[in-house]
């Protein structure tokens, strides 16, 4: 008898000391997350990280009320509405050369060695990749350094809402499968920009704890500055990367969420953390035309 309440009283610790981490954890993190208003009407913006791990959880109690809150989900793009079979179908149509065409001969030789030493950090050959073009590369040298540190697509922030959310919200994209792998076609692939890409991904994983540290502290500047700025102020020819890949998309994202508050339907709104932030970002745009803008923390 004495064995067995000394089991018990071990596992009621245990229980006790999980759930004081968990708190103190929901504590600590910040996040990024917003709140704008106009004429009384409310909406949300969260600013997401697409690879995440299980120190992101459980998100801030502050957060979890914005969303219970809200009545819509809406976020870039909800995955449930294509088959696997047409995201494949999509993914080689817009992220793969032509048969006849490959990265080793598209690229320059400085282009190449560069990117050689990026795969052998991940152990993959050039062969594995060659097929690609730069813009399913980006993508693909994203997740593997993802994986590499820990993270994955599993545990982002969007998908844990969409979860979330099935069945009990409505969930509404705003983008498609197809727009959002039409990009990969998008993004410059001149042999210069390429490699200043190539280059800007040497120091990969101070780039990731910059950014994972600056969302978890609920610093918008500093995590701006570790996805988009700084590489924009050394490398600025990389200026039409960013553009396709993050500004041109915004003039859509701003016009859902004006729609959002215009008819009152109570949105969470689920977007890249780099969508929101920045000179041309949502949030100085719904600013500038006149939202109150505050941060949830």
């Amino acid at each position: 008898m004495d064995t067995l309440l000394a089991k018990m009283f071990m596992r009621v610790t245990l229980l006790l000391c999980l759930l004081s981490m968990q708190t103190l954890q929901a504590q600590t993190l910040t996040g990024l997350a917003w709140s704008y208003e106009k004429a009384g009407k409310v909406g949300y913006l969260f600013g997401s990280v697409h690879f995440a791990n299980s120190s992101f959880y459980p998100l801030p109690p502050k957060i979890m009320k914005a969303y219970n809150d809200s009545q819509v989900l809406v976020v870039e793009v909800d995955e449930s509405l294509i088959s696997v079979e047409e995201q494949q179908a999509l993914i080689a149509r817009y992220g793969q050369y032509p048969t006849g065409k490959k990265l080793s001969t598209e690229l320059s030789p400085a282009a190449v060695t560069s990117l050689r030493k990026l795969l052998a950090e991940f152990d993959v050959p050039l062969s594995a990749v060659d097929s690609y073009r730069p813009g399913l590369l980006a993508a693909s040298l994203t997740a593997m350094q993802a994986s590499k540190l820990g993270y994955s697509a599993e545990q982002g922030l969007d998908r844990y809402f969409m979860q979330k959310a099935r069945y009990k919200k409505k969930i509404r994209q705003i983008e498609t499968f197809e727009s959002q792998m039409a990009l990969l076609a998008a993004l410059p692939e001149e042999d210069l920009l390429l490699q200043q890409s190539f280059d800007n991904m040497q120091d990969y994983e101070q780039q990731w704890r910059d950014t994972m540290s600056a969302w978890k502290q609920g610093d918008g500047p500093a995590l701006y500055r570790a996805t988009i700025g700084s590489a924009l102020e050394q490398y600025p020819e990389l200026e039409p990367y960013f553009q396709v890949l993050f500004f041109d998309r915004h003039p859509k994202m701003l016009q859902v969420a004006e729609d959002c508050v215009i008819k009152d339907e109570g949105c969470f709104i689920v977007v890249g953390s780099g969508h929101l932030l920045g000179e041309q970002g949502l949030l100085n745009a719904l600013e500038q035309k006149s939202y109150q803008i505050r941060q949830i923390k």
